[in-house]
C-alpha cells in the first residue's frame, strides 16, 4: 500500500526565470527521459522579476480515450524598449521550441523535436495616457510526454 500523507510543504514556489531552446535541441527520447538539454544550447532567457505577473496552465487533458499535456503559459514583458520589442517580433510568433521552467526548487522541461510549442509576442500598449501599457510573451502547445521535473 502507498501511503498519501498529504501535508502541505513548508515552503512557497516561486517561478524565477524561463529558458527557451530550439525544439531541435530537445529529442523526443529525451524529452521523454527527463534528460534536459545543455543549457549552453539556450537562445533566450527570460527573468520573471514579477511571479505574480507569471500565468502558468499546465493542464492534463483527455481525447479519445489517451491522455495529453495542454499548455498554456504567459507573462508580462516588463523592458518595452524598442530594441526588446524589435527583438520579440523577430525572434518569436513561430511554433518551434522548447522551453525549460526554472522555480526556485526545481525546473521543468516542456516540448520536443516533435511536439513543438509556439511562442508569441503580444503586444498589449494600449497608448491611452493610463499607464497601463504591457506586453506579454504567451507560451502554448500539446504534449504526450508529462511535463519532466528535476530538483535543483
Amino acid at each position: 500500500m502507498e501511503h498519501f500523507t498529504n501535508k502541505s510543504e513548508s515552503f512557497y514556489r516561486e517561478i524565477r526565470s524561463i529558458e527557451i531552446y530550439n525544439a531541435s535541441d530537445v529529442s523526443y527520447i529525451d524529452n521523454f527521459q527527463g534528460i534536459f538539454p545543455d543549457s549552453n544550447l539556450c537562445l533566450y532567457k527570460f527573468d520573471i522579476t514579477t511571479p505574480e505577473s507569471f500565468t502558468p496552465k499546465i493542464l492534463t487533458k483527455t481525447q479519445n480515450g489517451n491522455y495529453f499535456t495542454d499548455i498554456d503559459i504567459s507573462f508580462s514583458l516588463l523592458d518595452l524598449s524598442k530594441d526588446n520589442i524589435d527583438k520579440c517580433y523577430e525572434y518569436f510568433n513561430k511554433k518551434n521550441f522548447s522551453i525549460v521552467l526554472i522555480s526556485n526548487i526545481e525546473k521543468m522541461l516542456l516540448g520536443n523535436e516533435k511536439e513543438k510549442l509556439k511562442v508569441e509576442f503580444i503586444d498589449g500598449k494600449k497608448n491611452d495616457a493610463s499607464g497601463s501599457d504591457e506586453c506579454f510573451i504567451s507560451i502554448t502547445g500539446d504534449t504526450i510526454i508529462n511535463p519532466k521535473i528535476q530538483n535543483l
